[in-house]
């Protein structure tokens, strides 16, 4: 299984996991054999890329949350976010119910190692980042030994952490381009605006509210709306916080393409200790996967493949491809990278 960009689709090409639509509905099942008519449709609804590849070995890989979970709680998110931005209150009950969900499961999949590699719409990137921001908040949280009650009040606050953009302008929150010093500290009201949406809420803790309000502090002070020092930010904030910063920067925006989540990780790692809490840091580090299955290695040989499975960083099994001249081979070969220690990853394609 690899992550293949629409642009570079050809028909005939399988599909290793299913397409969604925006309110959770399958648009194209896992494998199904793409016809030129199928990839026109993915580009003109926005997708970037998909998983290609043989889909019944895409089902046995581990996953912290299934995809059907993920899809129902990213249309539950747009659906109460949707109700908040035309006026309406937060109903909690819902919200409630499908973090519920997403907190047993991650919790029976405790020591999966996350390879979140999100394939989502660019008009859906707020709800989506919503949702994978309370799994990898939750995943976080086990590791720390969080109690049941202490997870549920984390999972509401992350899923819930992004609020306030809903009274952010469209024409800020999706400008393709750089924002002014004007538009962006309205920007950075989404903090307060959260905070506001939360605290009035019926049957939200206090806790939930503050993630809204605080996910943008950092550690030395330097963040925001209240420049916040380390033991005066919560620390489910300081959790959302990594979790948020992982995910903005991995995911395809409007106005730019995600980096690698090996390159988001090293990012993650020079903020810290300055901005981002080293504890909190060093658990993230446990959990997600640098190399994701189904993206495509170089490696210190000069061979290429794609990554299959992983079990943490210096556990990785590859299956190599193409030799060091750049020739594919006639059988490919597939390496655990954790036992043969003279191969390394050298950067990801």
């Amino acid at each position: 299984m690899k992550i293949v960009r629409v642009e570079n689709l050809e028909s005939g090409m399988q599909l290793a996991r299913a397409v969604y639509s925006t309110e959770g509905k399958i648009l194209l099942n896992a494998g199904v054999i793409l016809k030129d008519s199928y990839i026109a449709r993915l580009r003109a609804l926005g997708f970037p890329a998909v998983y290609i590849g043989d889909a019944e070995k895409a089902a046995a890989l581990p996953e912290a949350v299934s995809e059907s979970t993920r899809q129902r709680a990213i249309a539950q998110v747009r659906e109460s976010f949707t109700s908040v931005k035309l006026g309406g209150t937060l109903s909690i009950e819902p919200i409630s119910e499908i973090v519920d969900a997403i907190v047993d499961e991650v919790v029976l999949s405790r020591d999966v190692i996350i390879p979140l590699t999100d394939i989502r719409r660019h008009d859906d990137y707020t709800f989506g980042h919503c949702v994978n921001v309370c799994v990898l908040s939750v995943m976080m949280g086990v590791a720390l030994e969080f109690d049941d009650l202490k997870l549920r009040e984390l999972a509401i606050g992350a899923i819930l952490h992004d609020v306030g953009k809903l009274k952010i302008p469209d024409q800020i929150l999706l400008k393709p381009a750089r924002l002014t010093s004007k538009e962006w500290d309205e920007m950075k009201q989404h903090t307060r605006y959260g905070f506001d949406v939360l605290r009035a809420s019926e049957g939200l803790s206090t806790r939930a509210a503050h993630v809204a309000y605080q996910h943008h502090e950092r550690v030395n002070g330097g963040g925001y709306p209240r420049g916040l020092e380390d033991d005066g930010i919560h620390p489910f904030a300081k959790i959302v916080a990594v979790a948020d910063t992982y995910d903005a920067m991995t995911s395809d925006r409007i106005y730019r393409k995600g980096v690698t989540p090996f390159e988001a990780l090293q990012v993650i790692r020079s903020l810290e200790p300055r901005q981002l809490d080293t504890t909190i840091v060093d658990v993230f580090f446990s959990r997600v996967a640098p190399y994701p299955p189904g993206c495509k290695v170089k490696l210190d040989t000069g061979e290429i493949g794609i990554v299959v499975t992983t079990r943490g960083e210096a556990s990785l099994v590859v299956q190599v491809e193409y030799d060091a001249l750049g020739c594919p081979l006639r059988k490919p070969t597939v390496v655990d990278l954790g036992r043969y220690a003279a191969r390394r990853i050298a950067r990801m394609l």
